[in-house]
């Protein structure tokens, strides 16, 4: 008779449990947090967890999918606005994840931040707790990049502790590392690092600089000039981030935005030698060659010793039919320019035959 008693309580329990609603298990789960009960929460968080397993690995599994699909299979697909993140269904993990951490199972509890984040990437709570699980493991810079993500977002938790953990000190060991990789010419290694000191620290000026920069020797001019406007949004007016953007529109082929940098930099400093060769070469991107022989002009003026800037301005003028092209590359060539000399030497030739010609003629 006892055993039969103590079977039909087991059932009844049993029955009880799996009759529990999924809003019911987190409301439970919640209510023991707040009264520090951590492992009734993290019961109700698990019993929460496995009731919607199938549904979660379904979520998970189409998400996947829709990340691999390109812009026309995305239009395509039931998800024509894009994959609607539910928030939900990151709950019981996130609940779990506190409940573990108080009881001091920072791995576990790790576990279940992340997972959270795989469901809804800009759930807050859970990147500020998984960041505060990586410093706590000694990855101060996941860490820190997380905190940043949350504090973004909003978070004014992350917020503190970001500051609190001076994260930005890490963003400058990075900026630090990517300039080692950049001055030997591992680029792809420099924006690594360059990337991860934004992400540390989104109002990084260098940083984005220096991205840039990377981005430029990538050949990957439309990102390079995404961050020198980032940079511009940063330190306004700035002659530098200017004169770089310039350069990338330049490299682009894009001469009618490169020339409006270059012009900028010349309102604001009227002797910037290199930004009236850069302009000029703007000019002649456009064919417009009278304003690139002008710029070569200013050019001259500033630095009337310096041999490239007369080479450039023959270049330019060798359809006109008054010789100041021959007398551009022999400027050029006195000034020890080498690319000049062969076509000064040309130059030379060619006035000796046309003497010749005329004494013949003669």
């Amino acid at each position: 008779m006892k055993k039969s008693l103590l079977t039909l309580t087991l059932v009844i329990t049993i029955l009880y449990i799996n009759a529990q609603s999924l809003p019911e298990l987190l409301k439970n789960g919640n209510a023991k947090l707040a009264s520090s009960n951590f492992k009734g929460a993290e019961e109700d968080f698990s019993k929460a967890i496995k009731l919607n397993d199938a549904v979660v690995t379904s979520y998970l599994d189409k998400m996947e999918k829709y990340s691999k699909m390109n812009d026309y299979q995305k239009s395509t697909s039931d998800m024509p606005d894009g994959f609607i993140y539910n928030h939900d269904l990151a709950l019981p993990y996130y609940g779990r994840g506190m409940a573990l951490e108080n009881q001091s199972k920072n791995e576990e509890a790790l576990a279940d931040y992340e997972k959270a984040v795989s469901i809804d990437p800009k759930y807050t709570e859970a990147i500020c707790q998984r960041g505060i699980m990586y410093i706590a493991k000694g990855q101060k810079d996941k860490g820190c990049m997380d905190l940043q993500k949350a504090k973004k977002q909003g978070n004014e938790k992350a917020k503190s502790l970001f500051d609190k953990n001076t994260c930005s000190d890490i963003s400058s060991a990075y900026v630090f590392s990517g300039d080692k990789k950049f001055a030997e010419k591992d680029y792809k290694a420099a924006y690594e690092d360059y990337n991860a000191a934004i992400l540390l620290n989104g109002e990084s000026f260098d940083a984005y600089i220096k991205r840039a920069q990377c981005n430029v020797q990538l050949k990957k001019y439309a990102k390079a000039i995404t961050d020198y406007d980032k940079a511009l949004k940063i330190k306004p007016d700035t002659l530098q981030v200017f004169f770089l953007r310039g350069l990338a529109y330049n490299a682009a082929d894009n001469y009618g935005l490169a020339f409006n940098d270059f012009t900028t930099v010349v309102r604001l400093d009227p002797n910037n030698y290199e930004a009236y060769i850069q302009r000029a070469y703007s000019c002649e991107g456009m064919q417009k060659y009278k304003s690139a022989i002008y710029d070569y002009n200013q050019a001259i003026r500033i630095k009337p010793t310096d041999g490239a800037a007369y080479y450039k301005r023959g270049l330019a003028n060798q359809d006109a039919s008054d010789n100041s092209a021959c007398k551009d590359f022999m400027m050029a060539a006195s000034f020890g320019f080498e690319e000049a000399k062969p076509l000064a030497e040309g130059c030379k030739q060619e006035q000796k035959d046309n003497q010749k010609q005329q004494m013949q003629g003669k």
